[in-house]
């Protein structure tokens, strides 16, 4: 904690680090008093601001997932580099939030019942999209000189494209508004493959993950096991204002979101009990195996 103490002090001073030992330490440290906060974050919330509903689920979710980009955010800004992060998963990251705030925000059919609905909720989806468009422009301007454009290659339109045809043909009614429904549904299909074209890039550059990028996606994984708690659950709602496709839809993205994470989440869970860095597999090591 003192690290990180040190490290933010250090930041708004401007003074530069001394040695790499240090640098790591800092970062290390940064990254540590980040979980802190954000912990302490998190009990201001439960404590001020919900009614404990089960349905704070989906803002514990939509927490974490900021938590991942705020831990990103710090880590970009402490090694002053972008490598390992997938600019085309931040965008697709900043369309998943810009389409759900246009539901959440100007509607409220699909708002968490507990009371961090009413404007806690949209205030942690707008820090992460504020968070994922910073991290954007870290890629393409402030750090560029670091950014691995060789390994993010997976083309955009084949994952954006059917999800907004799907969001489409399959939404409910619950906002009472065909735009905005839509715009939720997209949303939620959106949130499926973010990960895809960061996933994509680890394994195509070695399969090496840098710490602050494992924690990046656990938190991610993390948020997406409560989404799919709090849907299992209430996906049956959805179609009680008639019968529509979208009940199926989620439940059908939510296990594709985890079975998408699930080889990662071996590997962290592997090298955080060993101690170890992350190391996903490869093509060229699984011929071999």
């Amino acid at each position: 904690m003192a690290d990180g103490v040190d490290f933010m002090l250090g930041c708004l001073a401007g003074r530069g680090v001394a040695s790499s030992a240090s640098r790591v330490s800092k970062k290390s440290g940064a990254v540590g008093l980040t979980y802190l906060a954000v912990a302490f974050g998190w009990v201001l919330v439960w404590g001020r601001f919900s009614s404990r509903d089960f349905s704070c689920i989906v803002t514990a979710a939509a927490y974490v997932q900021m938590m991942g980009f705020l831990i990103l955010t710090v880590k970009v800004h402490s090694s002053k580099c972008v490598a390992g992060i997938s600019s085309r998963s931040l965008s697709m990251c900043f369309l998943f939030y810009c389409a759900r705030l246009s539901a959440t925000s100007m509607k409220n059919g699909y708002n968490p019942v507990d009371s961090t609905g009413d404007y806690m909720y949209q205030l942690i989806d707008f820090a992460s999209l504020l968070l994922s468009g910073h991290l954007i422009y870290c890629v393409h301007k402030t750090y560029v000189h670091s950014y691995q454009e060789q390994d993010d290659t997976l083309p955009l339109a084949p994952l954006v494209i059917p999800c907004l045809i799907v969001g489409w043909i399959a939404k409910a009614n619950f906002n009472r508004h065909p735009l905005f429904d839509f715009f939720f549904a997209a949303s939620i299909n959106l949130d499926a493959l973010v990960m895809v074209p960061q996933l994509w890039m680890l394994a195509k550059h070695g399969g090496r993950v840098e710490t602050a990028t494992g924690h990046f996606v656990a938190a991610t994984v993390v948020s997406n096991i409560m989404t799919f708690t709090w849907w299992w659950w209430c996906a049956c709602e959805l179609e009680k204002r008639g019968p529509c496709l979208l009940a199926k839809v989620v439940i059908g993205a939510q296990v594709l979101k985890l079975l998408l994470a699930a080889d990662f989440m071996y590997y962290y869970a592997e090298a955080w009990i060993g101690g170890t860095s992350v190391v996903l597999p490869t093509r060229d090591s699984t011929q071999e195996f």
